[in-house]
């Protein structure tokens, strides 16, 4: 992969991930207090697509750096902590997206009913911001490669 493949390839991501922000924004609206379980588990699912969009990008530029990531069962974790490791991302957005990679892991197995509406209301709020963050590091890493 070349750093224009790279590049292009990020681009992309960042397409599908907005595409996923406007249905996520389809369905939260910040003013509406109640929720019915389905939408919840539509929000906590938009929620977890966006962080895999998210893990898409952090993963290509790893490969691209020649950095191993390969496929084991603690991965996710590893592409973050690798991420922060080399200077993708600063220890601010590392953390914030660590919130985003531990919901994932706890969505995955829970019963929608068992999640905290308040978890995800601060995840979805903080989202539009989390991601600009994001793509400025992005942005500023594939500069300097």
């Amino acid at each position: 992969m070349t750093i224009d493949e790279l590049k292009q390839f990020c681009d992309a991501e960042f397409k599908n991930i907005e595409r996923i922000m406007d249905e996520l924004f389809s369905v939260y609206r910040p003013e509406k207090t109640e929720y019915t379980v389905a939408e919840q588990a539509a929000i906590g699912a938009l929620i977890m697509n966006i962080y895999s969009g998210v893990e898409n990008i952090l993963k290509q530029m790893l490969v691209y750096d020649k950095l191993d990531v390969h496929d084991s069962p603690e991965w996710h974790e590893k592409v973050l902590i690798k991420s922060g490791e080399i200077g993708i991302l600063p220890p601010d957005l590392f953390q914030l997206l660590s919130k985003y990679l531990s919901f994932r892991n706890y969505f995955i197995y829970a019963y929608i009913f068992n999640i905290k509406w308040e978890d995800m209301k601060g995840l979805v709020d903080a989202i539009r911001d989390v991601l600009a963050k994001l793509r400025h590091e992005v942005d500023d890493y594939l500069q300097t490669i």
